[in-house]
């Protein structure tokens, strides 16, 4: 679970850094990074993008070690409880739906 935070404050963000040695999925460079928040219903409401405009940023795509930076941003969900997922994409165009995953809890903005 990630920390909550407020409809309307500024998020902290995600940095993730992968090493690896093993003939795994990482093999490949990476390519694309998105990250979707969906409701309870499962209706997306928010996606961010590395090929957005600097919502994410690749900060390593080198096969065997990966590193990208979900930035941080004001996030303009209502309050409520929201799954969130990462998808990667390598330079093959295999794609990882739910490479990290979790949920967080919105809540109301404290200053409206």
């Amino acid at each position: 679970m990630m920390d909550e935070v407020s409809s309307g404050e500024t998020w902290a963000g995600i940095s993730y850094q992968m090493t690896s040695s093993d003939d795994t999925e990482f093999a490949n460079n990476l390519s694309r990074v998105r990250m979707t928040f969906k409701t309870a219903a499962g209706v997306s409401s928010l996606t961010l993008d590395s090929n957005g405009s600097g919502e994410i940023t690749i900060d390593s795509a080198a096969s065997y070690g990966w590193a990208f930076t979900v930035e941080p941003r004001i996030l303009s969900l209502t309050s409520g409880w929201y799954s969130w997922a990462v998808e990667t994409t390598d330079s093959t165009g295999r794609k990882n739906k739910d490479f990290i995953a979790g949920t967080v809890n919105i809540t109301p903005d404290p200053h409206a």
